[in-house]
C-alpha cells in the first residue's frame, strides 16, 4: 500500500536498517487514517525542522511507540508551524504629556561653536572682532605718563577727538588634533588695534598709537563632548601665553607679557540664538623696575577679564570687561546682497562704546569714554 505521507516514506527509507534489526522483518508501516495523538503531549519547542525531529525521537523511542513517532514526524511542517502563536501585542499606553519646558532641545551649531571648530587643512580664522571705526573721544592723551620716569611723555601736540580706529585679529591652526588627540589643538593668535590721527591735517594725520598682541595657545574644544541642547554647556579651555606691545622706543614704549587660562561657556538657546562667556584670569610676568614701562598695568586692567557674546540671528551684542573698563560693542547687517549671498555673509554695521582705562596701552593708566561707529567683519555667522 502507497505511503500517505511523503514525510513517513522518507522517514522508512533513512531508517530503515534500524528498523529491519528492531522489527525482525517487519514492513514499514503504512501512514494511518486516524494519526495517534502526539499533539496531546505538546508541540515541539524548538524552532528549527531538524531539532523538532530529534525531539520527536526521544519523545517517542522505541518499537513499542513509533505509531506516535510517526504521527509526530507527520505533523511537522516547518518551524513556523510547531512554534505557539505570538500573543497579541497588548495596546500602546497613550503618551504622557511632555512639559514643552522641561524636554531637552537639540540645535545646530552656534557661531561660537563654529569659531573654535578645528579647521579643515591650514589656514588663518577669525580671532576675534575685526572692525574700522570712526570714534569720538572724550579726553586725548597729549601727555602720556608713567611711574618710570624713563617713559612719561612729555607734551608735544595736540590730539584730535576725533580719530580712525581699527582692529585685524587673526588665529592659525599650529597643532592639529591628529597629533595631540581629539579636540586638542595648539594656535597662533595675532591682535592689532590701531588708532590713527586721520582728520589731525596739522600734524600730517599720525598714528597716535598701534598695539600689537601675538600669543600661542593650547586649546580644547568642548563641541562634540558637550549635548547640543539648551542650559550652559563647555565650550572650550585654553592656556596661552601672550605678549602686548606698542612697538615705541622710550618714553612711548609700553609692553607687558602675560600667562593665561580661559574657560569658555555656552547657552545654546535656540538656531539662531546663543550666548557665550569667555573668563580669563591672567598672571603677568615680572620685570625690572629700571625696565618696566607700566608697573602698575595691573592696578588699571586687572588680573583678567570677562567677554559675554549674544547671537540673535546675524546680529551680535558684545561686552567686554575688566577691572575698571567696560567696552560693548554691536553689529548688524549692513547690506542685503541678492545674488546668491545671505544677510550672514553681508558687512555689518557696527557700534562700539568703551569708558574706563586702557582703550590702548599708551592709555592704560588715563580714563576716558569713546564712542565709535563703521563697519565690521560678520564674526562666527559663517
Amino acid at each position: 500500500m502507497p505511503f500517505q505521507s511523503p514525510r513517513a516514506e522518507a522517514w522508512c527509507v533513512s531508517r530503515g536498517l534500524a528498523l529491519l534489526s528492531l522489527a525482525a522483518g517487519l514492513l514499514c508501516a503504512p501512514a494511518r487514517s486516524e494519526p495517534a495523538a502526539p499533539a496531546a503531549a505538546g508541540r515541539c519547542p524548538a524552532q528549527s525542522f531538524e531539532s523538532c525531529v530529534q525531539w520527536c525521537r526521544e519523545r517517542f523511542p522505541g518499537p513499542s511507540e513509533r505509531e506516535a513517532r510517526y504521527a509526530c514526524f507527520d505533523a511537522l511542517e516547518s518551524p513556523a508551524s510547531t512554534a505557539p502563536a505570538p500573543s497579541p501585542a497588548p495596546a500602546a499606553p497613550a503618551p504622557a504629556a511632555v512639559d514643552a519646558d522641561a524636554a531637552p532641545r537639540t540645535v545646530a551649531a552656534t557661531p561660537a561653536d563654529r569659531l573654535w571648530e578645528e579647521p579643515e587643512g591650514i589656514g588663518f580664522l577669525p580671532y576675534r572682532q575685526n572692525y574700522l571705526l570712526v570714534t569720538d573721544t572724550s579726553a586725548p592723551n597729549d601727555a602720556p605718563t608713567s611711574p618710570n620716569p624713563m617713559n612719561r611723555v612729555p607734551y608735544t601736540y595736540p590730539l584730535e577727538h576725533q580719530e580712525i580706529k581699527f582692529q585685524f585679529s587673526l588665529k592659525a591652526l599650529v597643532v592639529p588634533s591628529t597629533v595631540l588627540g581629539k579636540d586638542n589643538t595648539v594656535w597662533f593668535g595675532y591682535t592689532q588695534q590701531s588708532y590713527w590721527q586721520a582728520f589731525n591735517a596739522s600734524q600730517s594725520r599720525p598714528f597716535e598709537e598701534s598695539d600689537y598682541q601675538p600669543e600661542l595657545f593650547f586649546s580644547h574644544h568642548f563641541g562634540e563632548d558637550a549635548a547640543r541642547g539648551s542650559g550652559w554647556q563647555p565650550l572650550l579651555a585654553n592656556l596661552g601665553l601672550v605678549h602686548q606691545s606698542n612697538g615705541q622706543s622710550d618714553p612711548r614704549s609700553r609692553s607687558w607679557n602675560r600667562a593665561y587660562a580661559q574657560l569658555g561657556l555656552v547657552d545654546r538657546i535656540s538656531a539662531d540664538q546663543s550666548l557665550s562667556v569667555l573668563i580669563r584670569p591672567w598672571w603677568r610676568f615680572p620685570e625690572p623696575a629700571s625696565s618696566d614701562n607700566n608697573a602698575d598695568i595691573t592696578h588699571y586692567l586687572g588680573y583678567g577679564d570677562v567677554e559675554c557674546l549674544y547671537w540673535s540671528g546675524d546680529k551680535l551684542l558684545s561686552v567686554l570687561g575688566r577691572i575698571r573698563s567696560l567696552q560693548a560693542d554691536f553689529s548688524t547687517p549692513l547690506l542685503f546682497l541678492s545674488r546668491g549671498e545671505t544677510k550672514k555673509q553681508a558687512l555689518q554695521l557696527h557700534f562700539q562704546l568703551f569708558t574706563g582705562y586702557g582703550e590702548s596701552l599708551i592709555d592704560y593708566n588715563q580714563r576716558h569714554t569713546t564712542v565709535g561707529m563703521g563697519i565690521s567683519v560678520p564674526y562666527g555667522l559663517y
